[in-house]
């Protein structure tokens, strides 16, 4: 049977919202997917889900992991080298707001239940 093309998990799906990283010049939209961390656990060695619930507890491996992680929902192409050459200890700070921003994102919105007014009756 053929295999069905679709954008969803990638750059094009538009139900994906994309936090920016800037570095120097630069600029690379990050997201996450169950994907995404899941190839980049394998190629990272180590776990990056757990680095997700405690950005500010991440050994340099996990920090590395999970910007490439993020980086390749745009960028399938890109490798954990590359995401790693945009570390330096200038560059933290930005990387791990970009991180938070891109995860926060990636998490699903609760639907709020609608007002009740104060008068309707009791149910």
């Amino acid at each position: 049977m053929a295999r069905l093309k679709t954008v969803a998990g990638t750059s094009a799906d538009p139900t994906i919202q994309f936090a920016t990283l800037k570095v120097g010049e630069e600029s690379y939209p990050l997201a996450y997917s169950f994907n995404s961390i899941a190839e980049a656990e394998h190629v990272a060695g180590c776990n990056l889900l757990g680095g997700l619930e405690n950005l500010g507890e991440l050994s340099a491996l996990q920090f590395r992991g999970l910007l490439y992680a993020a980086m390749k929902v745009a960028n399938p192409k890109v490798t954990i080298e590359q995401a790693g050459e945009l570390i330096g200890f200038g560059s933290t700070g930005v990387i791990a707001s970009a991180l938070a921003e891109a995860y926060r994102l990636s998490m699903p919105v609760k639907k709020q239940d609608p007002p009740v007014a104060e008068d309707a009756p009791a149910v």
